[in-house]
Formats: structure tokens, sequence, C-alpha cells
């Protein structure tokens, strides 16, 4: 891939994958080692990793500076790495996505996220009107 390609984070908050822990440990430790190979490879090719933190009203899973907002201590932020705070399922309405990585020259995503998630038909419909050709991450694909 080219600098051009970004590798958008859609679920990396606590809460979602301790979900996953309560429901299914076994699937849960598989996801977290499939998306820390996504994130090692995608470093390695130079792909802009980018960590996408919701913010929740009071009382939401994601209500900012609890437990279930911060994100999984799998997954750390390094300095190449971009981390923004975004409002509902959809992480360009209201925010300054679509700005960083048009200021990147990124025109390309994959997006990574938890099965099941919201955020992705959200995400990947606010990306394509906003120009961005969009691809789902899968574990099988190499990025």
């Amino acid at each position: 891939m080219t600098a051009a390609h970004a590798l958008l984070l859609l679920d990396a908050q606590r809460y979602r994958h301790e979900q996953l822990e309560q429901q299914n440990p076994h699937a849960a430790d598989f996801q977290r080692a499939a998306w820390r190979n996504a994130l090692l490879k995608a470093r390695q090719r130079g792909v802009l990793v980018v960590f996408l933190q919701r913010d929740g009203e009071p009382g939401d899973d994601h209500e900012p500076l609890t437990r279930g907002w911060t994100l999984h201590p799998d997954f750390r932020v390094e300095e190449s790495d971009v981390l923004l705070r975004v409002q509902g399922n959809d992480a360009f309405r209201e925010s300054p996505l679509r700005l960083e990585l048009r200021s990147r020259g990124i025109g390309q995503l994959s997006l990574l996220a938890l099965p099941g998630s919201p955020a992705v038909s959200a995400t990947r419909q606010g990306a394509q009107h906003a120009g961005f050709v969009v691809t789902t991450w899968r574990p099988e694909e190499t990025i």
C-alpha cells in the first residue's frame, strides 16, 4: 500500500472488547491478536493508523473519562498514529477526521471494527460521502 492509505480503528475502546471477553473469552483473545497483527503490519508498511475514540453521553458505555471509554490496553497509540475523539457511529460527522486525513494526503481507508459494530456502516457512508475509497479490513487480509 502507499502512504495515501489509513487504517481506522472503530472499536478500540475497552468496553467493546470487555463485552466480547465476557461472551466468549477465546474469540476475544483471537480478535485482539488479529488487531495487534493488523496494527503491526500497517505500521511496518507506513500506513497511517487512526484510533477513533467515541464520546458518549453521561451514563453511556462511551462516557468520557470512564473505564469503558478508554482504549483497550492491548492497543497503544504510537507517535506516528493519530488519536481522534468523535461523536456517534459516523466518525466523519462533526469531527476533524476528514481534514486530518486529507491534510496527510490520505485517499484510501480500511476499517477495523468488531463484528456487528454499528460504526462500520455509518463510518463507511460518511467516508464515501467525503470522497474516500473504503474497504473493511478482514483478519485473513494483509494491508
